[in-house]
């Protein structure tokens, strides 16, 4: 390769509209330079590490923003299609990495998988509209997040477990929620304590008009999940499930995917 020769605007330009999206090996090549010169010629003219130039993140970036691990998210590319992909920035570094709207596309389609209430807003790039109402449905989740089975009660779960009950008008999804356990939990409470009331039974009988069935199918498509859904509609959350399933819902890790529109009998 030639030595000393003097870098014309078109060298530099291409350096620098490249630099980032080719490798530094391409580059070289491309300019009929040697590794090192491209180097150092990028250091003079201000440029840095190639990565934070590349319109993307890498995968390790990437699992530290969503609060994911690495292994997890590698693991995803071949049993979820994350369209990550090996990278050469430098002469032997490979690095995986994923464009912005590669990530963005993908976790469109698989947002259940994803919690985007621990993401910090922006710290992706730009973020497209879907994520705010992600985001939110990701929040209100996490009222629905029982305690361990074996947290003990205390006192005021107790009193405030009866006061729902004695005014005849709480659900078991409800007074979950309200407690943050589980329904059974709440059923064998009841028993442990030998109380007589009993919470209001849900209409999980009673056949679901059209309006609820939309509700169910745009919930589920905005990322809520099943306890949210069943708390807005007042059903059990196996009760969701299971109208879901008819409806012709079937889930892969979380993420819904429609067999058939027509309610499976």
């Amino acid at each position: 390769m030639a030595s000393g020769r003097a870098w014309t605007e078109e060298d530099l330009y291409y350096l620098q509209d490249n630099w980032g999206s080719v490798s530094i090996k391409g580059i070289a090549r491309r300019l009929g330079r040697s590794v090192n010169a491209v180097k150092l010629k990028a250091g003079r003219i201000g440029l840095s590490d190639p990565r934070l130039h590349y319109d993307g993140i890498t995968l390790n970036q990437l699992a530290d923003a969503l609060g994911i691990s690495y292994t997890i998210l590698k693991n995803w590319i071949n049993l979820y299609d994350l369209p990550a992909k090996q990278k050469l920035f430098a002469v032997k570094e490979r690095v995986i990495v994923i464009t912005y709207e590669d990530f963005w596309k993908w976790s469109e389609k698989n947002k259940q998988m994803l919690d985007f209430s621990r993401v910090e807003r922006l710290s992706l790039g730009p973020e497209p509209d879907w994520v705010d109402e992600k985001r939110k449905a990701d929040q209100l989740r996490k009222l629905y997040v029982p305690k361990p089975h074996n947290t003990p009660w205390k006192k005021s779960d107790d009193r405030k477990l009866i006061s729902m009950l004695n005014q005849f008008k709480y659900t078991y999804p409800e007074i979950a929620a309200e407690l943050k356990r589980s329904q059974g939990a709440i059923k064998r409470r009841i028993w442990d304590l030998k109380l007589k009331a009993r919470p209001v039974r849900l209409p999980n009988h009673i056949k679901y008009t059209e309006e609820e069935e939309k509700t169910i199918i745009d919930m589920l498509e905005k990322g809520y999940c099943f306890d949210t859904i069943a708390a807005h509609l007042n059903r059990s959350t196996l009760a969701i499930r299971g109208k879901a399933e008819r409806m012709g819902y079937r889930f892969k890790n979380g993420v819904p995917y429609l067999v058939d529109r027509k309610e499976v009998q």
